[in-house]
């Protein structure tokens, strides 16, 4: 609120308050020619309203400078602010700007676009790349993006293009070419045996079938009736009752495990299946017959090992098995560092040749240029 409208307020105020005052103090003063105070601020007036309101706020002066008035420093000129805008492996979105500059010092490479002020922007989202290409030209640096990081440009000349298109790869599923089980002579290749297992077995694993019950039975049976105490004690007896009922689950569960276990290798040895040899003879494979038998160093259907060299044997086995993967591995390695070797010096060799070939041509055009400038001259003269 301004001070010019506040006026009349105060000097409403101030005379209400100087009138009870002075009433109060002196009631007997009642000379007309001493001025009072409610004359005094009944005689205070503000010149203009304008005035008022500038002692009040103040005089707002300008912040900025007016258009013109930026001045450079001799011998310098307003910043462009060129040069590269985004480092190699740096990741960007269609249109963003690469390297601005003036003239073709980076050319347009792979996914990216020039514009008429020649800054490089991006056409598709990426890595940026900086790389040379002598295929396309012997001296000329270009800037390019890839969709995948460990990519290198240039790609080479026959592969084909690759885009992002926001779909997944998925393998594509070659057909299984059809099988043929029989020789050239007519005769099966493989032959598959099955044996009924013997009668005693199916009937022995039926009895225990039927005599063995669940777990959560045979553990219910036995516990579902706690015995009562009455020394204060049933709930350390409830606790031994659960361990003990958890402990006969666990039991059951296992001796279901292995009668299953037992069940699948009698399956397994009553099936044989004998291949065809070169001497028209069926025999069965060495790993099929490991296979029936058993694992390496256990007897079937026993926990028991075999004997101490046997222990042995296996253990050298393997250790021999294992030196011979890391001996492999070894020297795969080096033939791959090898032949990465060997590819590196003929792609450099290859460079070199074209440089040295581009080099050539255009010495030989300038050597061109100059005779049938010398010609011209000499028809001339």
């Amino acid at each position: 609120m301004h001070l010019s409208q506040l006026q009349r307020p105060l000097q409403r105020a101030a005379a209400n308050s100087c009138r009870s005052f002075s009433t109060a103090l002196r009631p007997a003063v009642t000379t007309t020619s001493m001025t009072t105070l409610e004359d005094r601020f009944a005689n205070l007036r503000v010149s203009s309203p304008m005035a008022a309101n500038s002692a009040v706020e103040g005089r707002r002066y300008a912040t900025v400078k007016s258009q013109g008035a930026y001045k450079l420093k001799n011998k310098k000129t307003i910043p462009k602010k060129l040069g590269a805008k985004k480092t190699g492996d740096q990741y960007v979105l269609p249109g963003h700007i690469i390297y601005k500059q003036r003239g073709t010092i980076w050319h347009p490479g792979e996914n990216t676009i020039m514009g008429r002020d020649h800054t490089i922007h991006a056409a598709v989202a990426g890595y940026v790349k900086y790389y040379r290409d002598p295929a396309r030209h012997p001296k000329r640096q270009y800037i390019g993006v890839v969709f995948n990081r460990e990519d290198k440009l240039p790609y080479p000349p026959g592969e084909p293009r690759k885009r992002k298109l926001n779909l997944v790869a998925v393998p594509r599923r070659e057909p299984q070419a059809p099988t043929n089980n029989l020789s050239p002579s007519g005769i099966p290749l493989s032959v598959t045996r099955h044996a009924n297992p013997e009668q005693v077995t199916a009937e022995a694993t039926e009895a225990a079938t039927e005599t063995t019950p669940q777990p959560a039975e045979k553990a219910a049976s036995k516990y579902e009736q706690p015995v009562p105490l009455k020394d204060g004690n049933s709930v350390v007896a409830k606790l031994v009752q659960e361990k003990l009922r958890t402990r006969e689950i666990a039991q059951a569960r296992k001796e279901a495990q292995e009668l299953e276990e037992q069940k699948k290798l009698e399956e397994r040895r009553a099936t044989r299946v004998f291949h065809l040899q070169d001497d028209y003879s069926y025999r069965e494979h060495n790993w099929e017959i490991g296979r029936i038998v058993g694992d390496a160093g256990v007897v079937p259907g026993t926990e028991k090992s075999e004997s101490r060299k046997a222990k042995f044997r296996l253990r050298r086995r393997k250790r021999i098995v294992t030196f011979l993967g890391l001996k492999k591995r070894a020297l795969a390695r080096a033939a791959r560092r090898e032949r990465f070797n060997q590819r590196m010096q003929k792609k450099r060799a290859k460079e070199l040749e074209q440089k040295l070939q581009a080099a050539a041509a255009l010495k030989a055009a300038k050597a061109a240029k100059a005779a049938k400038a010398a010609e011209a001259k000499k028809v001339s003269a």
